[in-house]
């Protein structure tokens, strides 16, 4: 069975060269700027535009409130300073772990481990704040990272600690495990169950937030195989299926192959 659809891969800007009309274009854009923050927000111009700025909010996977509709959270995922956070209702579709040169530029690391959703099992946490969100697309048209939607497909992350947290496409995101709230450690399991907390994911009578009381990386977010593996930094010995390119349109390699 094929894979569900997953956002591209994003690929590093290319450098560009600035002309002398593109300085151009970039003076009459802040000039027009300029006078449409003279207009003040009382401007119904302005008004419009702020509405339709806010729009991504109400669409997943940004609607904000867990609480809604009958959500129940089983996964929650935050940034390192926490103060962007997403949760999640489901299991993921999938879960890989990537060696491709993109992925090891954009996270800093040999490879990326990602899990599949769709766009309408997430939504942005009650307890995040919208502002910090970062968004950045890096194909075709460089637009640098933004506090407003870019153009699709692109890279989640929060503006304050830099923490990358999901790529998103048209109708799913890959989100990051290691941004994942679980127990980690024997002493964590301990205050855990000191506070009341049950044994799958939260406290008693919550909605779920929180993590497994059960020590180790969640099999739920495990990855089922590596892809781009020929262009690995290192080897993996986990046993898993290694494939040369996308998973299901290569060869299987062996863990020690070149």
């Amino acid at each position: 069975m094929s894979s569900p659809e997953a956002p591209e891969t994003i690929r590093p800007p290319t450098k560009r060269v600035r002309s002398d009309q593109d300085a151009s274009k970039a003076s009459s854009k802040a000039d027009e700027a300029s006078r449409d923050s003279e207009k003040g927000n009382d401007h119904p111009d302005s008004k419009e535009e702020n509405q339709k700025d806010d729009d991504w909010l109400k669409q997943p996977p940004y609607s904000v409130g867990a609480d809604k509709d009958g959500w129940e959270t089983k996964w929650r995922e935050s940034c390192w300073c926490g103060k962007v956070a997403f949760v999640y209702n489901k299991d993921p579709e999938g879960s890989k772990i990537c060696h491709c040169e993109d992925c090891q530029r954009l996270h800093g690391a040999p490879y990326q481990h990602s899990c599949i959703f769709h766009k309408d099992n997430v939504r942005l946490d009650d307890d995040a704040e919208s502002k910090w969100i970062g968004f950045l697309s890096a194909h075709g048209e460089v637009h640098p990272l933004s506090s407003t939607p870019t153009p699709l497909p692109r890279k989640i992350s929060c503006r304050a600690c830099g923490s990358p947290l999901f790529d998103e496409g048209r109708n799913m995101i890959m989100a990051f495990p290691p941004s994942f709230e679980w127990i980690r450690t024997h002493k964590e399991v301990k205050k855990s169950k000191e506070q009341g907390q049950s044994e799958h994911h939260g406290k008693e009578g919550d909605s779920g937030k929180g993590s497994s009381l059960v020590q180790g990386f969640p099999k739920e977010l495990r990855a089922d195989c590596h892809i781009f593996y020929e262009r690995r930094c290192v080897d993996v010995k986990d046993g898993l299926p290694k494939w040369r390119g996308h998973k299901e349109k290569s060869d299987l390699m062996g863990e020690d192959e070149k």
